[in-house]
């Protein structure tokens, strides 16, 4: 679909065969991008949780832009794997943030959310892949900063929303938390890909 559309636009605007390419990659990251966007409010939806699942998403994809990540080794497994990840996340966040106990510790597990984060952030991030180098300076401290501050940025919003929102804060914190793992695991793995299943 990308590629025909690519094909039509770069005919229309008469772009060059590089150009044309550049287009189709793009329009293909917006396409997978909005259906996994689908794909992972559809989960939630489905497991009864679609506010807690886009925050875990949400709070996650917000640390993965500028700290990296591992990527699997086809599209469709990445969606997949992230559709079902994420609705779980939900789902327990959902459940359990309404218990009184976690209601009551809240604090404390955005306050380490938060400080994992931002451990991981400030000591791996960005971390990179043989598909995906950093492979300006600048580009990296300014990626490296940028996920710093998010670490720093993220819990402090759940903190302001977990008296009004328990659910979502927790959902938030734990979708930090799992980013935070991402960038760890990565730099483990440095310059290899993930292949499961």
């Amino acid at each position: 679909m990308a590629g025909s559309l690519a094909r039509y636009l770069a005919a229309e605007l008469k772009t060059t065969r590089t150009q044309e390419e550049v287009l189709a990659y793009g329009l293909e990251l917006l396409f997978l991008g909005a259906f996994g966007l689908i794909a992972v409010a559809l989960g939630g939806y489905l497991v009864g949780a679609p506010a807690e699942t886009l925050a875990a998403l949400l709070s996650a994809s917000l640390l993965r832009l500028p700290g990296g990540g591992m990527h699997l080794s086809s599209p469709a497994k990445c969606l997949s794997f992230t559709a079902v990840t994420f609705s779980i996340m939900g789902f327990l966040a959902r459940r359990l943030g309404g218990y009184l106990f976690v209601q009551q510790h809240i604090t404390w597990v955005v306050l380490g959310s938060g400080l994992l984060s931002l451990a991981i952030s400030a000591w791996l991030a960005p971390v990179t892949s043989p598909v995906k180098p950093i492979n300006s300076p600048v580009l990296r401290r300014k990626l490296h900063r940028l996920a710093v501050g998010i670490s720093v940025v993220v819990p402090v919003i759940l903190l302001f929303m977990r008296g009004r929102w328990p659910s979502l804060a927790l959902a938030g914190a734990v979708g930090l938390v799992w980013q935070g793992a991402i960038i760890y695991l990565a730099s483990l793995s440095q310059n290899k890909e993930v292949k499961p299943g």
